[in-house]
């Protein structure tokens, strides 16, 4: 499961939807504050909004979903944080008090509902390169490089489900950005 959740982090940064024509894009006035007010989310104190991330997570939903009629509310935000204090801000916030340290969660049978993931960037590409290749998209996968520590927070009925990663992998640029990246989305 943490790979898909990794997968997520790498499906953000996809530069193009056949169905763009369908989703309307976000206000260059719209600031964060205003994002998140609209679809309560809580944002990390100090962390960024990146609009352009955000919209190609957005678009990167059709893909994953060609039937869909529009992405669910989603907001990419990044910070200089640790993974582990963004998570526990986001599981404390949930109400969910401690993150595990995996989601094998000391292997009881019951899922944790924030948990701590690992893997390989370069592991975690292939399995998305059919997508890439769909949207027409070069990507080096010589640079996706280096382990990553992320962190998944299950959604509630009044919060997002929320992925964390760092570092990730932008497949726009091909480049390993050793920042926080926050991904919130309502489901």
């Amino acid at each position: 499961m943490s790979k898909s959740w990794s997968l997520l982090a790498l499906l953000v940064l996809l530069a193009a939807c056949r169905k763009e024509e369908t989703l309307p894009p976000l206000s260059d006035a719209e600031s964060a504050a205003v994002q998140a007010r609209a679809y309560s989310f809580k944002v990390y104190p100090g962390s960024r909004f990146l609009q352009p991330q955000t919209e190609l997570f957005r678009k990167a939903h059709f893909v994953l979903h060609p039937d869909a009629v529009q992405a669910p509310p989603t907001a990419a935000y990044e910070s200089d944080a640790s993974v582990a204090d963004v998570a526990k801000f986001y599981a404390e916030d949930s109400g969910f008090g401690r993150v595990a340290d995996s989601e094998a969660n000391g292997f009881s049978s019951v899922k944790p509902t924030a948990y701590m993931t690992k893997g390989e960037l370069a592991a975690d590409l292939p399995s998305i390169k059919p997508i890439l290749e769909k949207l027409s998209m070069q990507v080096d996968d010589s640079k996706a490089v280096g382990a990553y520590v992320g962190a998944h927070v299950n959604g509630t009925h009044t919060r997002p489900r929320i992925t964390i990663q760092r570092p990730y992998f932008d497949v726009a640029t091909s480049r390993v950005i050793d920042k926080t990246l926050i991904i919130m989305v309502r489901e």
